[in-house]
């Protein structure tokens, strides 16, 4: 589903310039769901964001699906992250002066979506995760979990084919962590493309694949042999 092949992207210039990843390779099957690791500054959230096309790579090819992702076409982006691609972060992203359904409606807003199917789709997907009576409430009265909750939902509420989540669990107590793993677990065995940056071992020994990344490079990957677990596959 994804293949990319050595993707560089650098910050900064002249002295100041750093290298976040250098020619870095891997690919991912569609179903599948995949850790990615490493310490802080190896290029995971920069890897993440290049996956999701929020940002462009200086250099290197992007295969999703076998046709390329043009980075130079800033339309074909946005149409590729409205359509392909949920993002959840580790804080949250919520727009505090939203309640809970406006926060969710927001990507079918953007799409177009008529009034009376947003408010179908918003409440069946709150629904799903177990939220649908926090509505009408406001980000600053739920707790971190049910916050957490409510960005899965707005990442999924359009039906994206990849949901990529840059440590979502690092903002939550280990309890409400292993809550929303179990979430993005259900979303996978439901048919999603799940990829996680984390720094938690516990978080990663959960998806199928850990692919580890240092100072901007893949140094190899694992097999955890969780649901769905091909053997034998490439990086």
């Amino acid at each position: 589903m994804i293949r990319i092949e050595n993707i560089v992207k650098t910050f900064g210039k002249k002295d100041a310039v750093v290298e976040a990843l250098r020619g870095i390779s891997l690919s991912v099957r569609e179903g599948e769901m995949v850790a990615v690791m490493g310490k802080s500054g190896s290029g995971k959230s920069t890897l993440l964001n290049i996956l999701g096309g929020m940002m462009s790579a200086d250099g290197g090819t992007y295969l999703y699906n076998g046709k390329d992702v043009n980075f130079k076409s800033q339309k074909e982006l946005v149409k590729f992250r409205r359509n392909e691609i949920g993002f959840v972060v580790q804080y949250f992203a919520l727009v505090d002066d939203l309640n809970v359904f406006r926060n969710v409606a927001l990507p079918l807003k953007y799409q177009g979506y008529s009034r009376k199917k947003i408010t179908k789709k918003v409440m069946e997907t709150l629904a799903s995760l177990g939220i649908e009576d926090k509505a009408k409430a406001y980000p600053f009265e739920l707790s971190g979990g049910q916050q957490q909750r409510v960005a899965i939902a707005r990442a999924v509420v359009k039906s994206p084919r990849i949901i990529l989540a840059d440590e979502p669990t690092g903002a939550l107590d280990e309890a409400t962590g292993e809550e929303v793993q179990k979430i993005f677990r259900t979303l996978n065995e439901n048919g999603k493309t799940v990829i996680i940056v984390t720094h938690d071992a516990k978080v990663a020994e959960k998806c199928d694949r850990i692919i580890y990344v240092k100072d901007g490079i893949v140094e190899g990957s694992s097999e955890t042999g969780q649901n769905g677990c091909h053997k034998g596959g490439s990086v």
